[in-house]
C-alpha cells in the first residue's frame, strides 16, 4: 500500500527510487546514457548507430562495424570531400562519429584534413585491416588531439608500409563535441608530379600566354606592313614625281595637214609618245597626242597649237611587254629626225610630271 511522504527526506528517497528502476531498464550497450522512460529505447550518441538499444549500424547510410563488440564507421572514399551536418532536432544526442578509410594507391602518401564548427576530440589509429576497428586492442595509435577545430596531417606510404599491407585502414574518432555542428573531412592521394587541377591551371595559363603572343605578333606584322605599304607608295609617288622632262621636236606645215605623228589614222587608237614603268611594273604613266578642235580653215585659236599631250596612270600588269619595245622604238626613230627646216613652224611639247591633260 502506497503512502504519502511525510517529509521531504522521504520524498527525495522515492524519486531516487524511481530514476535508478528506469536507470536499469536502459540497455545501450555502452553507446548511450538516455533512454526513453516509457519505452527504454536509448538515444545513441554516436552517429550511424541506429537501434532501440543501439545494436545496429546504418548500413544503408554507408556506416559499417559492429556496435556490439565496438562501434560503427563511415567508409570515406579517397580524393572526395565529406560534409555532415548534425543540426537536426535528432541529431541533438549525438556527440561522436566515426570514420574508416583505406589508401588506393600503395606507392603514394594518404593526406588528409578534418574541421569542424566547433571544438571536438580527435584520435586517428591504423590496423592493417577493417576487422580490427570491431576488437579492442589492435588499434596503433596515431594522432591524439583535444579541443581543437581543424587538423591536417600526411601518412608517408613508405613508414606506414602500404605495398606489403594493401589493406591497411585508418580509423578516426570525432568526439566530446555539442549540437549542432558541421565537420568535413577528406582522405587524398595526389600524384606526386601534378594534379588534376594543377594541370589545367598549368594548361590554360600556357594557352592564354600563347594566344596572347599570337596577338601580340599579328599586330606588329599588322604594323610592319602598313609601314612598308606607305614607304613603297611614298616612293612611287617620289619616282612619278621626279620624272626627267622628255621633249620631242614636231615640225608642222602651215598650208597642210599636219603629218601623221602617232603613227595611223586618226580613227585608229592612238600610240604612246612616252610610257614611263613605275615601281613593280605594274603601272605606268602612259603619254599620247591630242589634236584639238580647230575653228574655220583649220586653223586653231590664236594662242594655241592645235596639239596637246594627254597622261594617265594605266595598269600593265596584263600587258605584252613586247608591244612597248616596239612603241619605244618607234619613238627613238622620230626623235632621230633631223631638226625642222626654216620656214617650219617648231613646238616644243614637255611631258609634265602631273596627270592630266594640257595644251603645250
Amino acid at each position: 500500500m502506497f503512502r504519502m511522504p511525510k517529509n521531504l527526506l522521504d520524498l527525495i528517497a522515492i524519486d531516487s527510487l524511481f530514476l535508478s528502476l528506469h536507470s536499469t531498464a536502459c540497455k545501450c550497450n555502452g553507446h548511450a546514457s538516455v533512454c526513453n522512460t516509457n519505452t527504454g529505447k536509448c538515444f545513441c550518441t554516436t552517429k550511424g548507430i541506429k537501434g532501440d538499444e543501439c545494436q545496429l549500424c546504418e548500413v544503408e547510410n554507408r556506416y559499417q562495424g559492429n556496435p556490439l563488440k565496438g562501434t560503427c564507421y563511415y567508409t570515406l572514399l579517397i580524393d572526395y570531400q565529406f560534409t555532415f551536418s548534425l543540426s537536426q532536432e535528432d541529431d541533438r544526442y549525438y556527440t561522436a562519429i566515426n570514420f574508416v578509410a583505406t589508401p588506393e594507391e600503395q606507392n603514394r602518401d594518404l593526406d588528409m584534413f578534418i574541421n569542424a564548427s566547433k571544438n571536438f576530440n580527435l584520435n586517428i589509429t591504423w590496423s592493417t585491416s577493417f576487422a580490427a576497428g570491431t576488437q579492442a586492442g589492435e588499434e596503433i595509435p596515431v594522432v591524439s588531439r583535444t579541443n581543437i577545430k581543424e587538423y591536417k596531417d600526411s601518412f608517408s606510404n613508405e613508414k606506414f608500409d602500404f605495398r606489403n599491407n594493401p589493406n591497411i585502414t585508418f580509423f578516426v574518432y570525432v568526439s566530446n563535441f555539442t549540437w549542432p555542428i558541421k565537420i568535413q573531412i577528406a582522405f587524398s592521394q595526389h600524384s606526386n608530379f601534378m594534379d588534376l587541377v594543377q594541370f589545367f591551371v598549368t594548361f590554360f595559363s600556357c594557352f592564354l600566354s600563347l594566344l596572347l603572343v599570337a596577338a601580340v605578333v599579328w599586330k606588329i606584322k599588322q604594323s610592319c606592313w602598313a609601314s612598308r605599304r606607305r614607304e613603297q607608295l611614298l616612293r612611287e609617288m617620289q619616282q612619278m614625281a621626279s620624272r626627267p622632262f622628255a621633249s620631242i621636236n614636231v615640225a608642222l606645215e602651215t598650208d597642210e595637214e599636219p603629218p601623221d605623228l602617232i603613227g595611223g589614222s586618226i580613227k585608229t587608237v592612238p600610240k604612246p609618245i612616252a610610257l614611263e614603268p613605275c615601281f613593280g611594273n605594274k603601272a605606268a604613266v602612259l603619254s599620247v597626242f591630242v589634236r584639238l578642235p580647230r575653228g574655220l580653215g583649220g586653223i586653231p585659236p590664236p594662242g594655241q597649237s592645235g596639239l596637246a599631250v594627254a597622261s594617265a596612270l594605266v595598269d600593265i600588269s596584263q600587258q605584252m611587254p613586247i608591244a612597248y619595245k616596239e612603241k619605244s622604238g618607234a619613238i627613238r626613230n622620230r626623235k632621230q629626225q633631223p631638226p625642222a627646216q626654216p620656214g617650219t613652224f617648231s613646238s616644243q611639247l614637255e611631258a609634265q610630271n602631273f596627270f592630266g591633260v594640257f595644251v603645250a
